[in-house]
């Protein structure tokens, strides 16, 4: 019994069930609303999305596999690999996922008659390998290379659901043109919080002789690029914050005078960037003071907090548009 819950905290389950809100929310509170045949089914969404829950539980457990003797100097406490779990049953796991997540996806792909996009997968595969084993140690492509996979996991249900039906749905490449942007907002983001991450590892990875961005520019210039991207997000909502304000604003003329609504800018959505917008404000206000491993830690987690809240707005756009 302790084995299996060691096995379950090795694939990280809360951050695999947030991926499972995130899916479901891009299918079902957007695709699915808009798109009258996406081209999943409801089923093989569901195979789509275990494919995804394995490539990335797998990525995290041949993460952990390289990184036991750092995590040895950074959380010891947390350690799994030959403390709860031997690193050979680990590897036999890592495979055994690998395995099941392109069977499933190359079924999926020849379904959807595109299975040109199972290679997606297989090349996430290696480079979570990679990256493992030497990028997350190097300087910007390790951050980059998370930040890419993290975008990829919400557009590749773009590639897989509406892309083989871009021509046969009126509305298919605005949600495509809505899925890239929100896949943009998770590339920074998610940026932006490895750097902190960075940060909040600094001790181990210096030991360990790594190269990355907090080891080779120091905290000051970190926090610089942070607050940076962060600002570009800043910038990015408050242009839609422009957009959603003009048209709440601008009266339509209909032939029976009716009153026209766009996806997003009602005054519900305009409160929920908002409230948004000053999130990221209070973030680049406590990342301008942060010092200390508690205060990269705290960051880390409201970087998070913001994703998902930019993410979700899907779910709160949609619903005040519809009911």
């Amino acid at each position: 019994m302790t084995t299996l819950i060691n096995f379950v905290k090795l694939i990280r389950p809360f951050n695999l069930f947030i991926l499972i809100l995130i899916c479901v929310t891009v299918k079902f509170g957007l695709i699915n609303q808009f798109i009258i045949e996406p081209a999943l089914s409801d089923f093989n969404f569901f195979l789509f999305l275990i494919s995804t829950l394995f490539v990335t539980a797998s990525g995290y457990i041949i993460n952990d596999i390289y990184d036991e003797k750092i995590d040895k100097i950074n959380k010891d406490h947390k350690r799994i690999i030959n403390k709860g779990i031997n690193s050979k049953s680990a590897i036999i796991c890592y495979f055994l996922f690998n395995f099941l997540a392109l069977l499933i996806i190359v079924y999926v792909a020849f379904v959807i008659e595109k299975k040109i996009f199972s290679l997606i997968f297989l090349y996430s595969i290696f480079i979570l390998w990679r990256y493992s084993k030497h990028l997350k140690y190097t300087f910007l492509r390790g951050n980059l290379v998370v930040s890419c996979l993290v975008a990829l996991s919400i557009l590749n249900l773009g590639l897989f659901d509406i892309v083989p039906v871009i021509n046969n749905e009126n509305s298919s490449k605005i949600i495509f043109l809505i899925i890239m942007i929100y896949s943009f907002f998770a590339f920074l983001m998610t940026f932006s919080r490895e750097i902190i991450k960075d940060l909040e590892d600094a001790e181990g990875d210096k030991k360990y002789g790594a190269n990355t961005i907090a080891l080779s520019l120091g905290i000051h210039k970190s926090k610089r690029i942070i607050n940076s991207i962060n600002l570009i997000v800043l910038f990015l909502i408050a242009y839609w914050q422009y957009f959603q304000y003009s048209l709440y604003l601008t009266a339509f003329d209909t032939v029976n005078n009716e009153q026209i609504e766009i996806w997003g800018t009602n005054y519900f959505s305009i409160i929920y960037t908002a409230l948004l917008q000053i999130c990221l404000i209070y973030f680049i206000f406590k990342c301008f003071f942060a010092k200390q491993k508690s205060d990269f830690s705290f960051l880390s987690k409201i970087s998070k907090i913001i994703m998902l809240l930019g993410i979700f707005s899907i779910l709160f756009y949609t619903s005040t548009y519809l009911y």
